[in-house]
């Protein structure tokens, strides 16, 4: 935020004069709040809210998270929760929050008690839907939704799994006690890992500018040509999630700042809206916004299978080779410089040289996790 500041006020004066401008970037430590949050009512999920700082943007901290916080929500009619902490600044609650009242949530910290403004929960419509197509270059995810009269506003956020393989397997190993190569014990096999990625993409569309309010193929995801998360299975949990309008600007002026890195017309932070204020100082910046409602979420697989041609490279893979290891080798190669026993090259039934490979290159859990996420379905590999 305060980075879109300093780059508003080069630019501006970059137009009014063609001499160079190096701003003066102050050194003041102003530590506002930032509060982004949603609340799950209907039992649906578990409700969260991360509170951090601000940080002069000197530093080289990640982020400054606001530990030891209380954070309560109440309800208009009735019930009050208090929320646990989960990790450094983000903190959850599980229990049921009912859909039929307006929320205000409140947040005690050392410096101060911040209130937000009631909070209407926002019905999300159900029918989501989601499908891909192949184009020339890219493969691109969408979802489709139809909006309503409370529901007009729509922002949606992604998680992604994927399956990949390494060049080659781990059917063999050296065995250092008996100076010989030995073969892989059937459960320590390791053919396939998984990697993961979460979106922090900020994706918004408002059904008001459709016929019907009918949101179709919105873009969610963009997957490039030789991209290794669709080289043998890949699956994206979608999560759609109604937005009053002052959400849904603020989330927009949000947009805006990060795709355009700060440009001479994007919103300054101090004119972002924000639902939330400090209890005894109205006037103190706070930047941020807490919604409630129902989040609706739907899962889709994509298999190699389902895209002709589609061609995968992993760059970490790259440079994987093979190279001969006979057994006056043995110790130069697989105890010093590390390689593993591939492929056997046999005289008649004898074995005694292989073709080897680094390690990295014959073992995929230096890369990812070999267990499957407990969500995945069964895949049939040999089908093709």
């Amino acid at each position: 935020m305060i980075l879109s500041v300093i780059i508003i006020s080069g630019l501006l004066a970059s137009v009014a004069c063609r001499e160079l401008y190096e701003p003066e970037i102050t050194d003041i430590d102003h530590q506002f709040l930032v509060v982004e949050g949603f609340l799950e009512v209907g039992g649906n999920n578990t409700s969260e809210i991360k509170v951090s700082r601000t940080m002069p943007i000197y530093f080289n901290e990640p982020n400054r998270p606001e530990v030891n916080a209380t954070v309560r929500i109440e309800g208009s009619s009735s019930g009050s929760w208090v929320m646990r902490p989960s990790q450094p600044g983000t903190y959850i609650l599980d229990d049921f929050l009912p859909e039929n009242q307006r929320y205000q949530v409140r947040i005690q910290t050392n410096r101060g008690e911040y209130l937000s403004e009631e909070i209407t929960p926002i019905a999300t419509p159900e029918d989501l839907e989601l499908g891909f197509t192949s184009r020339p270059g890219y493969v691109s995810i969408y979802a489709s939704t139809t909006g309503n009269e409370s529901a007009k506003y729509f922002i949606w956020e992604f998680k992604e799994d994927w399956e990949f393989r390494s060049p080659f397997q781990n059917y063999y190993f050296f065995d250092i006690a008996s100076n010989s190569v030995m073969t892989t014990p059937f459960n320590q096999i390791v053919e396939r890992c998984y990697l993961n990625y979460e979106s922090s993409n900020i994706i918004l569309e408002s059904s008001e500018r459709f016929q019907n309010q009918r949101i179709s193929r919105r873009e969610i995801q963009r997957i490039d040509t030789l991209s290794e998360k669709l080289g043998e299975r890949y699956s994206i949990l979608v999560k759609q999630r109604g937005l009053d309008r002052g959400a849904f600007e603020f989330w927009d002026a949000m947009r805006k700042n990060s795709d355009e890195i700060g440009g001479i017309f994007s919103p300054m932070p101090s004119i972002i809206g924000t639902n939330i204020r400090n209890v005894s100082n109205p006037n103190e910046p706070v930047i941020g916004y807490i919604s409630a409602g129902k989040t609706v979420e739907k899962r889709m697989y994509i298999d190699k299978r389902d895209l002709s041609g589609w061609a995968t490279r992993i760059e970490d893979y790259r440079f994987c080779s093979l190279d001969t290891v006979t057994p006056m080798d043995y110790q130069d190669m697989y105890v010093i410089a590390g390689l593993v026993p591939v492929i056997p090259i046999c005289e008649g039934a004898v074995c005694v040289t292989y073709l080897a490979a680094p390690a990295s290159c014959t073992d995929c859990r230096q890369r990812g996790n070999q267990f499957p996420p407990d969500f995945w379905e069964p895949y049939d590999h040999t089908t093709p």
